[in-house]
């Protein structure tokens, strides 16, 4: 059935236009990439991939999956099909290997994976890493064999003794759910329920500017690391069960940071599940926090690297947060209620 499903929307496919507003480079240099992924506190060297040349390169525009610019790994082409609209259709089979790490963690045989590994020397005791995965499993395969994933591996100097040895850190957040796939993050099958971790989900079936029928929220990884030690990382994306319906993540320009080790306001945190902000992402200079039955008590913004944000109103009576001139980038809300403290990433572009 999936084949069938398969041959008939590759057809339709090839008659759709592509008109996003994502566009895309494939197949950079070495020193290129490197250069994408160099974020602060940290260097990094090594640079190598393996997979199909058309499975990964750079992005830069404006999508509902990502913004601004930054690097795309695929398990099929990197091309302006991407940002076609969810009715078109992403499906191709590169002929690549598949991957032994998530055959393991997804439970299943792999294909077309697209693997980027690198050495990295951290000057701070964490390194952060964000990024956005999607698939066009999502919703008809939620729960199926067909499980795509993504993960990042590292090995080296494990701060608190040993080694990590190939450590997957591609976590569900707040969870130790290992690996970041189609059935660890969803609405459920066919978007009918159960979900898991829906919170972090985006159904993007009626989306105009991202071909991927869903995608998870922009997602925050957190590895605590030595300073001055060498840690080797593997990210790598793969087809799980088949090589047919595309998967893709996307990390945004130098998102590898390497920050203290008490970074201040950075990881979200879910006291309070009845509250959630809209619109996020937002373009506007207003959100809604949204809340039941509690108070807003207090409410503070800080910045991807811990720093809070001073040029915030927040309107209790309307439960409204005037961003005023806060500048485009990922931002960490706390929200202080009768429930404590929740953390909730904001993204302003």
């Amino acid at each position: 059935m999936k084949k069938l499903y398969f041959i008939f929307l590759l057809t339709v496919a090839s008659l759709s236009n592509a008109f996003g507003q994502l566009t895309f480079t494939v197949a950079p240099s070495m020193a290129d990439l490197t250069n994408y992924f160099q974020g602060i506190g940290l260097t990094i060297s090594n640079m190598t991939v393996t997979g199909a040349p058309q499975s990964y390169g750079f992005f830069s525009g404006t999508s509902n999956m990502a913004f601004g610019s930054g690097i795309i790994m695929s398990t099929g082409v990197v091309n302006g099909s991407i940002s076609n609209p969810a009715g078109a259709f992403l499906s191709g089979n590169n002929g690549a290997m598949g991957d032994a790490l998530i055959s393991a963690i997804a439970g299943g045989q792999t294909y077309d994976a697209c693997i980027i590994e690198f050495d990295c020397v951290p000057t701070n005791a964490n390194l952060l890493f964000n990024f956005s995965f999607g698939s066009e499993e999502y919703n008809e395969y939620v729960y199926s064999v067909f499980n795509d994933a993504f993960a990042i591996a590292v090995t080296g100097p494990n701060p608190v003794g040993g080694n990590y040895n190939n450590t997957n850190f591609a976590f569900v957040p707040g969870t130790t759910t290992p690996m970041v796939s189609v059935n660890s993050i969803n609405n459920g099958s066919a978007g009918s329920g159960p979900c898991n971790n829906c919170s972090y989900y985006i159904d993007n079936t009626n989306g105009t500017d991202v071909a991927f029928d869903g995608f998870t929220a922009g997602l925050l990884g957190l590895v605590p690391v030595t300073p001055g030690q060498t840690y080797h990382f593997k990210i790598a994306i793969a087809d799980v069960g088949d090589a047919v319906f595309d998967s893709s993540v996307m990390f945004l320009t130098n998102s590898f940071k390497s920050v203290p080790s008490t970074p201040t306001g950075i990881l979200e945190s879910n006291n309070d599940n009845t509250l959630s902000i809209y619109p996020n992402p937002t373009s506007i200079s207003a959100v809604h926090i949204d809340i039941e039955s509690n108070t807003v008590n207090s409410l503070e913004l800080f910045s991807y690297q811990g720093k809070q944000i001073g040029n915030i109103v927040f309107d209790k009576t309307t439960n409204t947060l005037q961003l005023n001139t806060t500048a485009k980038g990922i931002y960490f809300l706390h929200v202080t209620t009768n429930k404590g403290k929740t953390v909730k990433k904001l993204v302003i572009n």
